[in-house]
C-alpha cells in the first residue's frame, strides 16, 4: 500500500514545473492582449485570445489540417449585419 501511494506522489509530482516560466509568459500573454485600449473584453473573448495567443501552430498547419472544419462552422454561423446604433453619424445601416 505504502509503494502504491508513493508511486502515486511520484506521478503528481512529475508534472508540476520546475520553474515559474510558463506562468510568466502567461502573464506577459494576458498584458499584450488586455490593454487600456480594450479593458472592456469579456472574460470568456480574454480566455479565447489567450488560447489563440499560447498555440504554438502556424498558419500553414491551420490552413490545411483545419480549413475544412473551420469553413464549415463558418458557414454555420448567422449573418451579421454591421450597425452603429446609437451614433447620430450612423443611424443608417451600412450595408443597405
Amino acid at each position: 500500500m505504502e509503494i502504491v501511494l508513493t508511486c502515486r506522489l511520484c506521478q503528481m509530482v512529475a508534472v508540476l514545473p520546475a520553474t515559474s516560466v510558463e506562468c510568466e509568459r502567461g502573464f506577459s500573454n494576458l498584458n499584450r492582449i488586455k490593454t487600456d485600449d480594450r479593458n472592456r473584453l469579456q472574460p470568456e473573448h480574454l480566455e479565447y485570445l489567450m488560447r489563440i495567443s499560447t498555440t504554438e501552430m502556424d498558419a500553414l498547419t491551420l490552413r490545411f489540417d483545419h480549413s475544412e472544419a473551420l469553413i464549415a462552422r463558418w458557414r454555420r454561423r448567422k449573418d451579421r449585419r454591421l450597425t452603429y446604433k446609437g451614433d447620430s453619424r450612423f443611424d443608417e445601416d451600412i450595408c443597405e
